[in-house]
């Protein structure tokens, strides 16, 4: 291939943007990339996990040089992005939420950053508040101590800098605009170059939400890549927003099945190892609880908003 015709392949990124249920979040993260890519051009592909609300509509009609993928069922983060990505060709894909937005100059940060640096298998940015605030979510892989001090504990917020909450969230240590590695980062906003997906897979669809890009950035590692923030890249991400920024039952479920399936694929994943069991025993009760508490929060709401009729 001809110099300028490389040149040309790497100014195009493919974006895959899952969607479902989230038609204004999405059209908003589009606009963002048609205003703010810059040098770059984005091949934007919209998987729709059967949403329903118009959003595949209202993209056609807005945005026609949209890809658009209608999956016809909510099959899922995992399964859905991996459609979009086979769809495309370009040097490389970023996956990306439909409740981000992407700011100046951040696109043409990550491409210009993974092209200096071949062995870097994921980049990503600093993912931010709506405040402008990090969202700290370059960590490090999770132990089972990360169910206890993880971002959103109540220990993490009373007691920020115990070592738990510490070596958990190693990426807010690093407070600069310089990059630095980091053993994964959220699915949210991240910047694969096709020849690592082609050898090290897509997603594990045995993932339906939540805990999927742990496990990828797991796997891209053990084939010898660096997974990598690069901070002057800021994307904007409200987080939740795609699920009205609480926690349904379904998310409750989806999260805890997930955090068992990573922690049985890379810590326990003999059938006999009682880690397993234990892990199960454990996440099942955790969920138990919270699925407790969201039910007793509604019934109250019920009862109130009753009582005010």
């Amino acid at each position: 291939m001809p110099e300028t015709s490389r040149a040309t392949a790497r100014r195009v990124v493919d974006v895959v943007i899952v969607a479902y249920r989230s038609r204004e979040l999405v059209l908003a993260c589009l606009d963002s990339l048609a205003r703010f890519a810059g040098e770059m051009t984005a091949s934007v592909t919209v998987v729709d996990n059967d949403s329903g609300d118009g959003t595949i509509q209202a993209i056609a009609e807005s945005a026609p040089e949209v890809a658009l993928i209608d999956m016809g069922a909510n099959t899922g983060f995992a399964r859905a992005n991996n459609r979009g990505i086979a769809a495309g060709v370009a040097t490389y894909v970023l996956v990306l939420n439909p409740d981000t937005v992407i700011t100046t100059g951040a696109l043409e940060n990550l491409v210009s950053w993974a092209d200096a640096h071949p062995s870097a298998g994921v980049v990503a940015p600093r993912l931010v508040n709506p405040d402008g605030t990090d969202q700290q979510t370059a960590r490090s892989f999770p132990t089972p101590a990360a169910a206890i001090f993880g971002r959103r504990s109540p220990l993490t917020k009373w007691f920020p800098r115990n070592r738990w909450s510490s070596r958990f969230l190693a990426g807010r240590d690093h407070s600069g605009d310089e990059p630095f590695e980091i053993d994964w980062v959220s699915g949210a906003c991240m910047l694969v170059p096709r020849r690592v997906i082609d050898e090290v897979g897509g997603f594990d669809e045995g993932f339906f939400l939540f805990w999927e890009d742990a496990d990828w950035c797991r796997r891209i590692k053990d084939f010898g890549y660096g997974v990598w923030c690069v901070p002057e890249s800021r994307v904007h991400h409200d987080e939740g927003g795609t699920r009205g920024h609480g926690w349904p039952p379904p998310a409750i479920r989806w999260f805890h099945a997930g955090a068992y399936r990573y922690w049985m694929k890379h810590h326990a994943p003999q059938a006999w190892n009682p880690l397993r069991w234990l892990a199960y025993a454990l996440l099942a009760g955790r969920a138990a609880v919270l699925l407790g508490r969201y039910r007793i929060r509604r019934q109250f709401d019920e009862s109130r908003w009753r009582g005010n009729v």
